[in-house]
């Protein structure tokens, strides 16, 4: 008998009523999900990113989690680690064990990749419409792959940003892929739709050749395309192993020697780290440290590694100064390994600019990598963050363009555009960047914290106020985004609201993620000049990342002619 997730279950033992239930409602019901002790899925959550959400109440919270998120979360884990055997761990070992699952180790089962579904927009539609096909197309996709792992299949889960997809999936494109990542077949499809009709279509290629073994098209009604999502992965994954088991028999590929776990570790964590929430940036982190365990001689991991600390830092989810020794030190190694790696060149530019304030240094990096043509969007979206704390705004924006023009569908690149507009006072461009990054990624709360802050630069308090409490919810109550709620009810001129949320952060003064700056912004619209010197000198004493900003950023245009402001500006500038 098999767990719904692939998991294996003792036989004649009757599944527990809460597999049939879509949503599991104690650390109890998830530690049955998957046959382990609680204490082993609350160390999962906290160090794995396992998909676990809590509801808070006046006194106690509880938690609550999704079957289906838990099996994605699974067979993204269990996918990377396809033919490893960890090392024996020794009784003061701080790496945790890494899980298998047995099944995938059937060499006579072919490899199947799916890849992401196109979409075919109607010209008419926009909005919710088309985000929804989208919600679709990559919803149908997961429940493929779970499917087709209920049916003792090997499927490779490959998030959709993992990898650059081209527009169209060309048969080099197909073969190519399939060889990088052992697959037997790639599965792709395509979803178009026109008025309340939509309709879908598979194909399943044969890796070794790119020939088309299979392909169906379905038609349903846009109404209903939501419900029958999970019955039609149901269809196509039977079609799928009926194919794939009849027409091959699968060679044992030395699949680790060419194409490593620990390389698809690594992207599984630059996919969860442009995210940029706790929780992705919590998986990304077990990613990377899991590439490090599977390879410790993969110099792009401890490059992730350092991004992924600055990220969490940057975020008031670890104090900065740690954060920096961390990535300080994950970057030294990163370069003794391999200093020709882009990644590892980009992350050394992020530690520069961000975490050293060596900003000479982070030019001269950046403009090697740009003369000598081998940068990428990162390296253009770090060089524009390095021009937006200088005040060189065209040059900021010229570059932010840049690497949006070589990756336009990037929600952390449409991001940095936003962001070199909003340090130019151009809030009209400003805005319109930032409201596509959102719909890139509307789990991304730094989105819609920049564009709460831009309305409250055009003074439309009430729009300011609803995107900063979006950003609220989605970061589970983030202390730097309150104080940017804070700020937008003091600019509204409602002192008495902006009081209450600065006591409510007074709980959190004491701790090491104190979000100093932004709450010296909202003492400083309040006119209370003293206060907000004192919590930006705390800001920049614990080397708060965003206070290399600090001449850049209108909340402070009050506190420039001071002395105290000047000295702070004049020190980070020079460190």
């Amino acid at each position: 008998m098999q767990h719904p997730s692939g998991l294996p279950c003792d036989d004649g033992v009757a599944a527990p009523a809460h597999w049939t239930r879509e949503r599991l409602d104690s650390w109890k019901e998830v530690a049955q999900f998957f046959r382990r002790e609680v204490r082993t899925v609350q160390l999962w959550e906290k160090n794995e990113g396992l998909p676990v959400r809590r509801q808070l109440h006046k006194k106690l919270g509880s938690v609550y989690a999704y079957r289906r998120e838990l099996e994605q979360w699974w067979i993204a884990r269990s996918a990377i680690n396809t033919g490893y055997q960890p090392a024996p761990e020794g009784p003061c070992s701080h790496r945790r064990r890494i899980e298998r699952v047995q099944e995938y180790n059937d060499s006579d089962l072919p490899r199947i990749l799916v890849l992401p579904f196109d979409v075919t927009h109607s010209l008419h539609e926009r909005g919710l419409v088309r985000q929804n096909v989208e919600r679709f197309a990559e919803g149908l996709r997961e429940d493929l792959v779970v499917e087709l792992r209920h049916l003792s299949l090997n499927p490779i889960f490959l998030p959709g940003k993992a990898v650059s997809f081209p527009e169209t999936s060309s048969l080099a494109f197909m073969k190519n892929i399939a060889k990088e990542f052992a697959a037997s077949f790639v599965v792709t499809g395509s979803v178009r739709y026109s008025g309340n009709q939509a309709s879908v279509s598979v194909q399943l290629i044969r890796g070794q050749d790119s020939t088309c073994c299979w392909s169906e098209r379905y038609e349903l009604a846009f109404e209903n395309m939501f419900d029958g999502q999970s019955e039609l992965a149901v269809r196509i994954s039977q079609a799928i192993r009926q194919e794939s088991l009849h027409r091959v028999k699968v060679r044992k590929q030395d699949y680790g020697t060419s194409h490593p776990p620990a390389y698809h570790a690594c992207q599984m964590g630059f996919y969860f780290w442009s995210q940029r929430s706790k929780s992705a940036l919590m998986k990304a982190l077990g990613y990377f440290q899991d590439a490090i365990t599977l390879d410790p001689k993969c110099a792009d991991a401890y490059a992730g590694l350092a991004d992924t600390y600055v990220s969490l830092s940057y975020n008031y989810l670890l104090p900065s100064q740690y954060a920096a020794s961390l990535a300080k030190a994950a970057v030294e190694t990163a370069l003794r390994l391999n200093p020709e790696s882009l990644p590892v060149q980009n992350s050394l530019i992020n530690l520069l600019i961000n975490c050293t304030w060596d900003w000479p240094a982070a030019e001269r990096r950046s403009l090697e990598l740009i003369d000598s043509g081998t940068m990428d969007a990162r390296t253009l979206q770090l060089y524009s963050t390095l021009m937006n704390s200088q005040g060189r705004h065209d040059e900021a924006i010229s570059l932010a363009l840049h690497g949006h023009r070589l990756e336009p569908l990037s929600d952390w690149i449409n991001g940095q555009v936003a962001l070199s507009y909003f340090y130019a006072a151009d809030y009209s461009n400003t805005l319109s960047f930032a409201r596509h990054t959102i719909e890139l990624q509307p789990q991304f709360m730094m989105g819609h914290a920049l564009l709460g802050r831009t309305e409250i630069e055009r003074g439309n308090w009430d729009q300011a106020i609803l995107a900063l409490n979006r950003g609220l919810e989605l970061s589970k109550h983030s202390p730097c985004i309150l104080a940017l709620l804070a700020y937008a009810h003091a600019s509204a001129g409602e002192v008495a609201t902006a009081n209450s949320i600065l006591l409510e952060l007074e709980e959190c003064r004491s701790s090491d993620c104190f979000p100093a700056y932004d709450v010296s912004a909202v003492h400083a619209v309040l006119n209370q000049q003293g206060q907000a010197l004192q919590n930006m000198h705390r800001a920049y004493d614990t080397r708060d990342m965003k206070t290399i900003f600090v001449n850049q950023d209108p909340r402070f245009a009050s506190l420039r002619d001071t002395l105290k402001f000047q000295q702070i500006a004049s020190s980070i500038s020079a460190a």
